[in-house]
């Protein structure tokens, strides 16, 4: 998906096999989002696949545009579309979903 941001183009798309989001200007990658997917436990209140997301970054060159929270949501939106329920580790996606509590829906 492309988005634009202070008159430039960027990408997000995901990577499965390296399971991140990644965000990508003029070809080079600048930022991503990694996750880990496994399935629910007995411990668990969902059931099927529990995404965790763990770590986002994006160059700090790049940052103080909106990026990450544009990043994070095309990853949030992408799994729940998947349906996916998800949690996190990532202080970052953690603040995300306390602002955008449109996810609660699709918290594990």
């Amino acid at each position: 998906m492309d988005i634009e941001s202070s008159g430039e183009t960027f990408t997000i798309t995901e990577d499965a096999s390296a399971k991140r989001f990644t965000l990508s200007h003029a070809g080079t990658v600048i930022g991503h989002v990694d996750y880990i997917d496994r399935e629910a436990g007995a411990d668990d209140t969902a059931e099927g696949t529990i995404r965790t997301f763990t770590h986002t970054e994006v160059s700090p060159e790049w940052g103080g545009r909106g990026l990450a929270a544009q990043l994070v949501r095309y990853a949030l939106e992408t799994s729940a579309e998947a349906g996916l329920k998800f949690r996190t580790t990532c202080s970052y996606v953690h603040g995300f979903l306390q602002k955008n509590t449109e996810f609660d829906q699709y918290l594990a």
